[in-house]
Parts: structure tokens; sequence; C-alpha cells
């Protein structure tokens, strides 16, 4: 039977956040903004929800999470379309449950010409039944990642996705899956939502404690004066399979972000989550 734990976990032993790049002095924000939706509520084994946009704007970030849950449903897709202004997120059941679950999407928002040279990059990795496989989405020369996003297809519930990870430069995003279960083949898709340089650009991480405790929540420290949240990302360590990242969030005033992972079946090990967001302006 899998453990379950009621509500969110206290954290213990967290280790100080950290800036990991300099941002510039302050700058005036571009005017990002967040808009969500969220899907119905009820046992469904699998369950899909897009959020668009405003008019012309575009997708600078996405964000995704799973609602009651309990570990036994994964965020499997979490990523925008060609034209970077819709963000689709899917829950697909990995233990089947009776609980009603929903799914929220988060698209985070440029206003239309704020943001110059956007772009989408995206890879995907070979068709295959490897237990684990990462992949990597690099911006062109010139350009930076604002967010990111990831998609698993073919994978029938086996698959969790591990990390969605931003490097310190902002260059390029990975994503990383295991596989839990019997898929067979299956492809892992990692996106950058690439642009050219804001004045300000940072990335800030948060860690959890290193410990048994299932779930862990993990948020950022703020943004630094005068920029906003864009990509946020999570990465898990330690579980190596047995846990998934179900919460990718841009807070509703894009200064933080918050991370959650879940283990997927009884985990005795310690683990923990590294919470990520850019922060532009």
């Amino acid at each position: 039977m899998k453990r379950k734990l009621a509500g969110l976990a206290v954290l213990t032993g967290m280790a100080a956040a950290t800036l990991l790049a300099p941002a510039t002095p302050a700058q005036a924000s571009v005017g990002l903004y967040r808009v969500a939706a969220t899907s119905v509520l009820d046992a469904t084994n699998t369950k899909t929800m897009p959020i668009s946009c405003n008019g012309a704007d575009q997708v600078v970030g996405a964000g995704g999470r799973i609602n009651d849950g309990q570990g036994d449903v994964l965020m499997t897709r979490m990523y925008a379309d060609a034209a970077l202004h819709t963000v689709t997120v899917v829950g697909v059941e990995a233990n089947a449950t009776n609980v009603p679950w929903s799914v929220n999407a988060f698209a985070v928002c440029a206003p239309a010409g704020t943001v110059a040279g956007l772009q989408l990059v995206t890879t995907t990795s070979a068709n295959n039944a490897l237990d684990k496989v990462g992949i990597t989405a690099v911006c062109p020369p010139g350009k930076k990642t604002f967010g990111g996003g990831y998609r698993i297809d073919n994978a029938n519930g086996a698959v969790a996705i591990d990390e969605l990870a931003f490097t310190p430069a902002l260059g390029s995003v990975s994503s990383t899956a295991y596989v839990f279960g019997a898929p067979g083949n299956f492809t892992l898709q990692t996106q950058a939502f690439c642009a050219t340089p804001l004045p300000a650009m940072a990335l800030t991480e948060a860690l959890s404690g290193l410990n048994a405790t299932s779930p862990k929540p993990m948020t950022t420290p703020a943004c630094p004066a005068g920029s906003q949240t864009a990509g946020v990302g999570g990465v898990l360590n330690g579980l190596t399979g047995a846990g998934s990242v179900t919460t990718l969030v841009p807070s509703a005033t894009l200064d933080t972000a918050q991370a959650t992972g879940w283990e997927i079946a009884p985990f005795a090990g310690a683990w923990n989550i590294r919470a990520q967001q850019v922060c532009v302006g």
C-alpha cells in the first residue's frame, strides 16, 4: 500500500536560498502577467488543461500543478505550442485511484513586442525504452532562456519527470525522466523559450531539507526588485525513479515560484527538491 501523508509536510534542515546569476541594477518590469486555468475535479485517469495568453501576447514561462493527486498522479506534460501562445498541462494516473483530482495550467505572458527575438527551441529524445532519459534544449548564441517546458509521449503513465532545470547562465533548459513501470518505447521533449536578454536576468534557487518526508514543497526567494518571474524549474535529488515533480508554479504576483516533489511508491531513503525561477526585468 502506498504511504500517504496528510497535507503538506513541514521541511527541516532547509538550505539557504542562493542567487546564482547576479542581476544588474533594478530595471522597470516589462509587464509580464500570469494566466491560469483549472480542469474538472474528478477521478478520470487522464486530464488535459490548456491556457492561452491574451490577444497577440506570447508565452515566456510555463507552469503546472496536480491537485489532490497524493503522488499517484504524474504531470507528464507542461509545454507551449509552436506559436508560444498556449501552455498545455497533462496529468496521468501512475497508480489507480478513485480520489478526485485536477490539473492547473499556468502561462506567464509578455505583452506583444516587449520581449525581442522570442522563439521556441525544442529537442526530442530518441524513441526508446531506456530507464532514464535526459534531454537539453539550447538557446541560439546571443539569446537566453526565459522559461521552459517538457512533454513525455507514449509512456502510458509509467514515466515520471525528475527535473526541469535551468543552467546558471540561462543558456539552456534540461529535463530528465525516469521509468518506474513498463512503458515500452517513449520520447521526452525539452523546450526552451529563448529571447534577447533583458537588462536584468537572474536564476534564483531554494533547496529543501534532505529527508524521507513526502511531499516536499519548496518556494524560491523573491525576485530582485524591478524583475518578475518568467520560468519555473524543479530538480529532485535521491529518488531516482521513485518520485516525480508535481508542481511548477509561478506565483500570482510573479515574484516567487514553487516546486513540489512526491514519492510515487514508498521510498525509504532521504531525498530533496531544488526549486528554481528565472527572474527578468
